[in-house]
């Protein structure tokens, strides 16, 4: 998938001339695309219509014509029409959902009260097939979790099992968080030692996302009594919906126990902590479910790789030492590296194999033999100890989810990974696992009596590589997210 550079104006610009003339000329090229469409290289005409318009809060309202100040508006969702007095009593309330009939009604109220947060008319719903009702503004789980949700909160819940509960120092979890060793992606998203004085935690958003799945292992054994306390509970709790929320693939029981869990989790947030009210975002999340439904799973509308692109444009603009028609020079710049990057290959190759070998299965025991019977490897065959499948890198003792169980589920530990005909295969050494409820944990038990299994990378119930820890002398795993079997 390509991206391509359509608009780019100030926010100062929007607020001064207006939509129709900052968006004027965007919204009238859709409109050609949905009616003449564009001619291919055979001839062949093609039509396209605008499906979503990806943003964080504040950018999805100010194109979508809704309130913009979440601090202080009496309607402060796009989702719903709830007030801000019914939230504040109200926490698992939400308000008649807004559709494209009750937001042209509000449009052309006149009484401030009427409008419920809609302050004009989106130049956007001028399309055939798009409407901000229809809904065309998604979430962004990005800023909505991991630096609104996560960030608040856990910040909070730490702050009362240090001050209240005595558990462990905040030099205690900073050592732990500075000196603990990080393994495989989490290495790349070491989280950020935690100020007491603070009210949220200071990193960005896969930061805290990784704090929030490995604090069990960070701290956890310093909580006693850790099934009984409530605020660790929560905290557990906080980390299981953030699981499903996540997940890349999730079926429709999952969503209905997301809707459990959500609800849940917002009512002992209220119970636990009632002086720190809850904040809009904690009302968003209550629209997760439907809004999955009719989306698919958020965490592919994230912006992240948009805030990827963002700081491309914020290193130029400091490069650059000019703000003279700032917008038309960096918009210059960002289709010169376009058309350098599409003067070789845009995107790397789906598989890339690391110091890859010729393999010889006559070269390996018995056991290895029997575990590769039903992949023909005699030629053409390479093995490696690392590769890189769609950008997700595998390295030797990772490990795989395999299975799913009654006793729970079967993990798989890369011994060795082959390619072959451009599909990739892993050599795993199998292992059970118990779930450890008082931490949120997978503890690693012992190895299958099929010790070892190849299986396909297309054929893994979750494709998502885990680094294996220690906690008390248990192996145990955190999850990533979850995976459609977990139901």
């Amino acid at each position: 998938m390509k991206d391509f550079q359509a608009s780019r104006y100030r926010d100062q610009d929007f607020r001064y001339f207006g939509q129709d003339l900052v968006l004027g000329t965007l919204v009238k090229d859709l409109k050609d695309l949905e009616v003449s469409g564009t001619e291919l290289p055979n001839g062949e005409i093609r039509r396209a219509s605008l499906c979503v318009i990806v943003g964080d809060n504040l950018g999805s309202h100010c194109v979508g014509g809704f309130a913009e100040n979440f601090s202080t508006s009496s309607f402060f969702c796009r989702f719903c029409e709830i007030g801000k007095k019914v939230f504040a009593t109200d926490p698992l309330s939400t308000g008649p959902v807004r559709t494209v009939q009750s937001y042209n009604n509000n449009v052309l109220a006149e009484d401030l009260d009427q409008k419920k947060g809609v302050k004009f008319d989106s130049l956007f719903n001028e399309l055939s097939n798009f409407h901000v009702c229809n809904p065309g503004l998604p979430p962004c789980i990005a800023h909505d979790l991991f630096e609104g949700i996560v960030s608040y909160d856990l910040a909070l819940y730490i702050k009362h099992l240090v001050k209240v509960d005595k558990h462990f120092t905040y030099v205690d979890l900073n050592r732990r968080i500075d000196q603990f060793r990080y393994l495989g992606n989490d290495a790349n998203d070491k989280p950020l030692e935690v100020n007491p004085s603070s009210e949220k935690l200071a990193g960005h958003a896969v930061q805290n996302w990784c704090f929030l799945r490995l604090l069990p292992v960070l701290i956890g054994d310093k909580v006693k009594n850790s099934n009984e306390n409530e605020v660790w509970q929560l905290v557990l709790q906080l980390r299981n919906m953030v699981e499903f929320i996540c997940a890349p693939a999730i079926s429709s029981g999952q969503i209905a126990y997301l809707k459990v869990m959500i609800e849940d989790y917002l009512y002992y947030r209220k119970k636990l902590f009632p002086d720190h009210p809850l904040r809009p975002k904690h009302h968003y999340v209550l629209h997760y479910p439907e809004l999955t439904l009719k989306f698919g799973p958020l965490i592919r509308l994230w912006t992240l790789r948009f805030e990827s692109k963002h700081t491309y444009f914020k290193q130029c603009a400091r490069k650059l030492h000019n703000f003279k028609n700032l917008g038309s020079t960096l918009a210059e710049r960002h289709q010169l590296l376009q058309a350098y990057l599409s003067a070789g290959n845009l995107f790397p190759p789906p598989v890339v194999i690391e110091k890859g070998t010729d393999f010889d299965l006559a070269d390996y025991n018995d056991d290895i033999r029997n575990a590769l019977t039903n992949l023909n490897c005699q030629a053409n065959t390479l093995i490696s100890h690392e590769a890189k499948v769609k950008g997700t890198t595998y390295k030797k003792n990772m490990f795989l989810v395999l299975d799913q169980c009654e006793e729970g589920i079967v993990f798989g530990k890369i011994k060795a990974i082959l390619l072959k005909e451009n599909s990739v295969y892993f050599l795993t050494e199998c292992f059970s696992s118990v779930t450890l409820s008082d931490q949120g944990l997978y503890c690693l038990t012992e190895k299958l009596p099929k010790r070892l299994c190849c299986v396909s990378q297309e054929q893994l119930l979750d494709y998502y590589p885990l680094p294996m820890y220690k906690l008390c002398g248990l192996s145990v795993l955190a999850l990533h997210h979850s995976f459609p079997s977990l139901e």
